[in-house]
């Protein structure tokens, strides 16, 4: 059976007009950061009702730093939010909060240069849709640096994940050299911005292409 490709996740979405073009190109997940110390946080330069415009067929992920489960629900009230991606230090019990409120998760873990406990993740698997692998950094996010993919290997792929940290039009094709890995989709970011939250339309349609080859 032919390996499907994985889907593509645009995160970091800041201005209405930009994240209108983006949504043009029909990506399967746009992300939004409801994160103050982020340069790309959003909810001063996004309306509710801007967000409400987009197609059905995108799914809106808000990004959540340590934020509280009451906060969390509010925006994703306010937004219609349809996934809610943690990208802190939320334990398993909030998880637990957020599903059992309705929501569909994505929760985040960032490995480094050495090995990762993926025992870790056991709590986690009961409440949450997807994993998040990313490359650990000074800042929750957006640092445009890749990891060594080949750790993932000892994942036990139960979960489907996001893959993240520092995709390009140069590396994104040795996802496919990857057969192990139970990919859901990409998350791109900052390789792909002329400014922070301002993303590269051109680049963006080139990474599309690639992908669906």
């Amino acid at each position: 059976m032919k390996r499907q490709s994985p889907k593509l996740k645009i995160c970091g979405m800041k201005f209405k007009h930009n994240m209108l073009k983006v949504a043009q190109m029909k990506p399967d997940y746009l992300g939004f950061i409801f994160y103050e110390k982020s340069p790309r946080s959003m909810p001063d330069t996004l309306h509710p009702k801007e967000l409400h415009q987009l197609p059905r067929r995108t799914k809106k992920v808000g990004v959540f730093v340590n934020a509280s489960t009451g906060y969390m629900l509010k925006q994703a009230k306010a937004y219609r939010l349809d996934l809610l991606q943690l990208h802190g230090n939320e334990g398993p019990e909030q998880c637990e909060e957020l599903k059992k409120a309705g929501h569909q998760l994505i929760k985040v873990f960032s490995l480094g240069r050495e090995d990762f406990d993926f025992s870790l993740l056991e709590d986690y698997k009961p409440f949450v849709k997807y994993f998040l692998f990313d490359t650990k950094g000074r800042q929750p996010g957006g640092n445009g640096e890749t990891f060594d993919w080949s750790l993932l290997r000892h994942y036990d792929q139960e979960i489907p994940f996001f893959l993240s940290g520092g995709i390009s039009l140069e590396n994104v094709n040795q996802i496919s050299a990857l057969p192990f890995l139970n990919v859901h989709a990409v998350d791109v970011n900052s390789q792909f911005e002329i400014e922070p939250g301002i993303k590269d339309i051109y680049l963006l349609q080139k990474l599309k292409d690639k992908m669906k080859n």
